[in-house]
């Protein structure tokens, strides 16, 4: 399904995760691999004082960023994954999506220590911004996967007949029949309508809508209804129905904006710790 993934690391425990899934999916699915790590100079060496020694401290950055990019290399190789690295200089998010553009990657795979609340939505995250500009799909992970499976056995995704949600479908369908997995489709009818109004007639054949696609790919699944806070209802929906990661629908909000106000896949990345793939687009597997 995947021909080309990007996964970016720094060393942190999440992107060691996000990693450790980009390696799985890569050897499940006979993708290449790209590795890339982006150097910046700390703060404090951009004070003038400290410019002194500024060469020293960006050839110490370069050492420990090849360093790194050999151990990560090393973990591919030892369970038959060959990938090629990147160490550039710049913008973190810039950084990687310029090279997965020029890479033409697939998909990129992220880690995330999972900041929330208002700390999350007023600074954004540096999967946050790549999620916001990424023209590809973009898997979020939070911590090591339980098998070598990146998404489980159990995927849920969300529908609201919003093209993007469409594309989150598809993207679920073609994830579905290459690594056999069981998918959850789940509408949601904002607030709380009584049965039988135009509200959740429409759900009712929103959800059916994705169900016959689902159908006619031959891939097994069940539906689900349901009712009141979007977010609230995914993430319940995903314990309740025992799913492994997420798979959602964005139309890519950015700036201001998105940092502000979120958006539904932004605050379900925000307080899960399963895997979330956001989707923008028809994904031609």
């Amino acid at each position: 399904m995947y021909t080309r993934i990007l996964v970016a690391t720094g060393g942190s425990p999440w992107s060691d995760a996000a990693v450790a899934s980009a390696i799985a999916l890569a050897a499940r699915t006979g993708a290449d691999l790209r590795m890339v790590t982006v150097l910046t100079v700390p703060s404090t060496y951009a004070i003038p004082d400290m410019m002194g020694g500024s060469d020293i401290v960006m050839e110490g950055i370069e050492a420990e960023g090849q360093a790194l990019m050999v151990q990560t290399a090393a973990r591919a190789a030892s369970v038959g994954v060959p990938c090629e690295t990147v160490c550039a200089w710049g913008n973190v998010p810039e950084t990687i999506l310029r090279t997965a553009a020029d890479e033409r990657c697939d998909l990129i795979v992220l880690g995330s220590r999972g900041l929330g609340g208002l700390k999350r939505l007023m600074l954004g995250s540096v999967a946050n911004a790549v999620a916001a500009k990424a023209a590809q799909p973009v898997l979020i992970v939070k911590q090591p996967a339980v098998s070598s499976m990146p998404f489980g056995r159990r995927v849920l995704v969300a529908t609201g007949g919003s093209p993007w949600s469409d594309a989150a479908v598809e993207h679920a369908i073609q994830l579905a029949q290459s690594q056999q997995l069981y998918i959850c489709v789940l509408h949601v009818t904002r607030g709380q309508p009584q049965r039988g109004t135009e509200a959740t007639l429409e759900g009712k054949e929103l959800l059916a809508r994705a169900e016959a696609r689902i159908a006619a790919a031959a891939v097994a699944y069940e539906g689900v209804q349901a009712c009141g806070d979007v977010v609230q209802a995914i993430l319940e929906t995903a314990t309740r129905r025992q799913c492994d990661s997420i798979v959602m629908g964005s139309r890519g909000l950015s700036g201001w904006k998105r940092l502000m106000l979120g958006s539904i896949s932004n605050a379900v990345t925000a307080k899960t710790r399963l895997p979330v793939l956001i989707v923008k687009r028809f994904f031609q597997g």
